[in-house]
């Protein structure tokens, strides 16, 4: 069966990276037996892909008659070998053209071919010929790069080259160094004038220590590690699977979470582990529910070697867990000391969050509850409620950060997100993205929320026979509702907000917006309102007080600068003057963060104390 290349290529490597030849010619030439590996990339200049010119050799086998045949086909490998899966040279095809290979084998067998798509043809055959005695050994050379540009200049680095395949070869590399064997793999690139050399050999690979366990989250028996610790100037950290003489990263340590000043190299051994890649050994083919259990085993066991050989790594763990304590109280007793500081924050909140919410469902289900069950439903009400003031805190400091660069929309979401309409009952969901509380916990009994939505919607909700049209949006709408048996009428709450920085006359336009949603309301008030009350936010500067105090606004008590203006609103003047009764109030943006958090602040400093007390 013939198989069509091009489409191949573009089947199983089309989310490959540059490096993946450099792993496969590598693989390759040790699968050929080779000691010594020469890899050079030349180019005029990095920004010039026309001049790129990739040699890779090696001192292996060369391609045999019998290499050379399972070359030519396409996943020709045996039945019973898991280590090979015979598609890895695809990837040369999709970032060049074709690759001419030049090879010595049988001491006197020179062999020269084209691997391109068309190989595999019946009409194509490599060139043999009877040479004098030579080396074995093959050379690729690289031709036609078929990309517009090299995505990362590091894929020609010779430090970043090494730095990849001490990663993916590290088992490799151990091997030999353990059976004394030598080996050397040059890198080198030439761009224009500039000339660079690495090498990796023996020396180049660090002493490691084998630890074997027995695992504790695992059915496997007896496992085992292999790992090297070593200060150095460079951080540089390894955590990978030993799979079929490759090593498979595994990520254990978060970015940001590597211990500083260590070489560091983690290599977990297991039969279980051997053949478990996919096609093109792009990545662990284990099921996540198998995988999970696996590194939680790896670090456990790292953290174990970490206590003894890494001592900063511990106080920074714990650094980590006293900031997870005050950041998230409520999760306290739930977070994963094993994980922390080594994976991200994130990880390690939303496993603890797991956890709690696994608990909370669990009491939940339950029919009946017995004096422990009761004990703990109290516990889980109190995080319950410490989650949400810590959410409320949380929602208080970003709106501190806001400054004058950000949109008005970015006050906005943190407060209602836009264009949603909330309605009662204030469930857990809703509880989380409503945040009117910020003006007044009082605000939190609503009926009904509206962020952005038209006046014509907002008429609806009071009165759903109403056939008027507006199509003006008032930021936030609130709508609460009076005993039915006692007034059939409601009360309307009108927000506007404006982003901070606003000078002189931008600011005036909060009041003659709340005048206008007062005006939009009035068809409704006799009948259907019993109160209007309306609050402009924005940042108040001297002159804008000024004028407030002009217009008849009083200062109100606050942590900040509120003013409140309780004259009625001119709905008319002709035939006859009408007003509407609406207490406006200006709010400086910074009042309304200073006194919500004063206001939790009582409930944040009960949360504080209660966990001074357990700590």
């Amino acid at each position: 069966m013939k198989i069509d290349l091009k489409q191949a290529v573009k089947l199983f490597y089309s989310q490959s990276s540059f490096d993946q030849i450099y792993h496969e010619a590598v693989a390759n030439a040790f699968d050929a037996d080779a000691k010594n590996i020469r890899i050079c990339f030349e180019a005029d200049s990095l920004s010039d892909v026309s001049t790129f010119k990739l040699t890779i050799s090696d001192d292996g086998v060369g391609f045999t008659n019998d290499r050379y045949e399972k070359f030519c086909k396409l996943m020709n490998v045996e039945e019973e070998d898991i280590k090979h899966r015979g598609l890895g040279r695809l990837v040369y095809l999709f970032y060049f053209d074709k690759v001419k290979v030049d090879t010595y084998f049988e001491k006197s067998k020179h062999r020269r071919f084209y691997f391109d798509e068309s190989l595999g043809d019946d009409s194509i055959e490599s060139i043999t010929y009877d040479v004098e005695e030579h080396p074995s050994g093959s050379t690729l050379f690289f031709e036609g790069y078929n990309l517009k540009k090299l995505a990362m200049k590091d894929f020609s680095d010779p430090q970043w080259i090494k730095t990849k395949l001490l990663k993916k070869f590290i088992v490799q590399f151990l091997k030999l160094k353990q059976k004394r064997e030598s080996f050397r793999i040059t890198i080198e690139n030439r761009i224009g004038k500039h000339n660079s050399i690495k090498e990796i050999t023996p020396d180049s690979i660090p002493n490691f220590v084998e630890k074997k366990f027995t695992p504790s989250y695992l059915l496997d028996g007896e496992m085992k590690m292999f790992y090297s610790v070593e200060n150095s100037k460079n951080t540089s950290i390894i955590t990978a699977m030993a799979i079929d003489d490759r090593s498979e990263p595994v990520d254990i340590f978060a970015e940001g979470n590597e211990p500083q000043g260590y070489e560091m190299f983690f290599i977990l051994y297991s039969d279980s582990f051997q053949g478990q890649t996919d096609a093109i050994r792009n990545k662990i083919n284990i099921p996540k529910n198998e995988l999970d259990p696996i590194k939680k085993e790896f670090r456990k066991q790292i953290i174990e070697i970490l206590k003894n050989k890494v001592p900063n790594a511990i106080q920074h763990q714990q650094n980590e867990e006293k900031k997870l304590k005050i950041e998230f109280p409520h999760l306290d007793g739930y977070f994963d000391e094993n994980v922390i500081g080594i994976c991200s924050q994130a990880d390690v909140v939303r496993e603890a969050q797991k956890k709690f919410m696994n608990e909370e469902r669990r009491l939940l289900f339950k029919t009946s509850l017995n004096d422990d069950d009761y004990d703990k439903s109290l516990e889980l009400a109190g995080r319950s409620l410490t989650q949400y003031i810590t959410f409320r805190q949380y929602i208080i400091n970003k709106l501190k950060d806001v400054d004058i660069s950000d949109k008005e929309e970015i006050i906005h979401n943190l407060i209602v997100p836009k264009r949603q309409k909330i309605q009662a009952p204030n469930s857990y969901t809703n509880i989380y993205r409503n945040n009117i509380w910020i003006f007044d916990d009082k605000f939190m009994t609503f009926d009904v929320v509206l962020s952005e939505q038209e006046t014509t919607e907002l008429l609806k909700q009071i009165d759903e026979k109403t056939t008027i049209k507006d199509i003006n949006r008032p930021d936030i709408a609130i709508i609460f509702s009076n005993d039915p048996s006692v007034s059939p009428k409601v009360d309307v709450v009108i927000i506007e907000l404006k982003k901070k920085g606003l000078k002189g006359g931008e600011n005036l336009k909060v009041e003659y917006q709340l005048e206008q949603r007062a005006r939009a309301l009035y068809s409704l008030y006799k009948d259907k309102i019993q109160s209007v009350w309306l609050y402009g936010v924005t940042q108040l500067d001297d002159d804008y007080q000024s004028t407030l105090n002009t217009i008849g606004y009083q200062p109100l008590y606050s942590k900040g600068t509120v003013y409140v203006n309780t004259n009625p609103i001119t709905i008319s003047m002709n035939p006859e003057k009408i007003t509407i009764p609406a207490v406006r109030y200006v709010m400086d943006i910074d009042a309304v963060i200073k006194d919500s958090d004063a206001r939790n602040k009582a409930f944040m400093d009960l949360i504080k104390e209660k966990m001074q007390m357990n700590s």
